[in-house]
């Protein structure tokens, strides 16, 4: 049998690298990939290099590259294109730092981005040039098409509103893979979906019940040959009667490799086999030529992350969910007077910046408060109603239960906690659900100018739709705290007050 006859083809899949680039002690495996794919290529020429996205934020790199030194080339897309991907899905943290920042890192990528469903609000075109790309290799054509989970990008950056708009991921993928398959007509179709499979999903967090389509993709479609999914940071494989269906876990950990077999007939080629495996990178060396590609950007990076921001310690420790939602609070107030740099307003609104949040305390460096605070939130100048400020206080606490005076049930995201200063209200977690705010001092039906974060307004907009914007603020809340820790004379002093009722009350009759 002639050599020519069979046709082999390794897809090599990764997923959330989230900018870990920095080695060492920091964990990333993005070097030993890269001596993995190079030693697959070495023994077969066929190799797809893939990623479901997320490689643009997500770690303190990632940070340091888009708010501090944007104008710099991203070292991410750096070893991206050193490794010779193929595409891209893209993620909706790849918004995280705005859309000119994301263009910006794509017309610097030797590789496409791909996702069908993002797309112009005028023209309903896609946003990213083409949603697919064809490899054909020997005669053989793959196509790949990328999607991005509608409801994962509902929640990102509202500066893009004006240009963006989401389609309904199986929407976009009925029209777009059914225009792939009549017009290209490939032999293997592999799908790209930055979003998660629902069998993964063990959050009663409801923000993640409309993330996690990929399930949904395979019945609907029936015509997927490869899935590749990403969001939930798990090493998975999967398959149903059609469809292999993987998932390459976070942070270049771990990646897929899946082998196809392809034999040639006279007139097609003929699927023969398709395997899979995980990989665990720990078995291989870094790659030297990787290494001293992003040799200065990894000590930068090191070195601001090092850098000092206070001359005297803080003491804003947050011990656990209840110790910051009961009570006013170091940290919070932190936020508050941060925000406050930029809208000096009476009332401001600041929320939990992570799931699980410590706070600040001691000597705090800038790697220290990225942890406490990892995101580019930017502030918000808008005038809004005091139902408005009741009802998002009401959605919290609504979904919150103690018992004995603890904290036993959270299904509500803690980073939907808001806070709030210039407002005195009293929480009563004796009464029912969506009944528990009183404001002392704010008339539901009058106007209030209000600092917000973007993230409270991007995540309650189903309160806001009312709202009045004014401004948006370019300066993150990082660099505001970040320049009220450099000032010696700034102390934090509690301005909060509020009120929260645990213990049940006793009724005598």
């Amino acid at each position: 049998m002639k050599k020519s006859e069979k046709i082999a083809i390794d897809v090599i899949a990764t997923s959330d690298m989230h900018s870990y680039f920095l080695n060492g002690d920091n964990g990333s495996n993005i070097y030993r990939a890269g001596t993995y794919v190079k030693s697959k290529r070495e023994e077969n020429e066929h190799v797809i290099l893939l990623d479901s996205g997320g490689s643009l934020a997500g770690s303190l790199a990632a940070f340091y590259y888009a708010v501090v030194a944007p104008y710099k080339r991203h070292p991410m897309i750096k070893l991206m294109n050193a490794m010779q991907y193929d595409a891209s899905g893209i993620s909706p943290n790849e918004f995280k730092f705005g859309l000119s920042f994301f263009s910006r890192a794509v017309s610097l990528s030797r590789f496409p981005w791909l996702s069908a469903n993002i797309e112009y609000k005028k023209t309903r075109e896609p946003y990213f040039s083409t949603p697919y790309t064809i490899k054909e290799i020997e005669g053989v054509k793959i196509a790949i098409v990328g999607l991005t989970s509608d409801g994962l990008m509902e929640r990102e950056h509202f500066e893009m509103e004006n240009d963006v708009q989401i389609e309904k991921t199986l929407l976009s993928s009925k029209r777009w893979i059914r225009f792939i398959h009549e017009t290209e007509m490939p032999e293997f179709l592999i799908v790209i979906y930055h979003g998660g499979l629902d069998q993964l999903n063990k959050s009663s967090n409801e923000r993640e019940q409309n993330v996690n389509e990929a399930e949904k993709l395979m019945q609907t479609l029936g015509v997927i040959d490869l899935l590749i999914t990403g969001h939930q940071h798990q090493t998975f494989i999967g398959k149903d009667e059609k469809t292999l269906y993987v998932q390459a876990g976070q942070n270049a950990e771990q990646l897929i490799h899946v082998k196809i077999n392809f034999k040639k007939r006279t007139n097609s080629f003929e699927l023969e086999n398709v395997e899979s495996k995980i990989v665990d990178l720990n078995e291989y060396k870094e790659d030297e030529a990787l290494l001293d590609l992003t040799y200065y950007d990894r000590k930068t990076v090191e070195h601001w992350g090092k850098e000092i921001l206070t001359n005297k310690d803080i003491d804003a420790h947050i011990d656990g969910l209840d110790d910051v939602i009961t009570k006013p609070h170091a940290f919070t107030q932190l936020l508050h007077d941060s925000i406050r740099r930029k809208f000096d307003y009476d009332i401001s609104c600041v929320h939990l910046p992570t799931s699980g949040e410590t706070g600040l305390s001691g000597k705090i460096t800038n790697e220290a408060l990225y942890n406490a605070y990892p995101h580019p939130d930017v502030p918000i100048d808008l005038t809004l109603k005091g139902q408005q400020i009741k009802d998002i206080l009401e959605y919290c606490y609504a979904h919150i239960e103690f018992s004995g005076g603890s904290l036993s049930l959270t299904i509500v995201d803690e980073t939907l906690c808001t806070f709030w200063q210039g407002v005195d209200y009293t929480i009563d977690m004796n009464a029912l659900p969506f009944e528990r705010v009183q404001l002392n001092n704010i008339t539901l039906d009058h106007m209030y100018r209000v600092s917000m974060t973007d993230y409270c307004y991007r995540n309650y907009k189903q309160y806001l739709e009312q709202a009045v914007i004014h401004e948006t603020g370019e300066i993150t809340m990082v660099e505001l705290i970040s320049r009220n820790l450099k000032d010696d004379q700034y102390k934090i002093k509690q301005k909060q007050t509020f009120e929260v009722l645990i213990l049940a009350r006793l009724v005598y009759k």
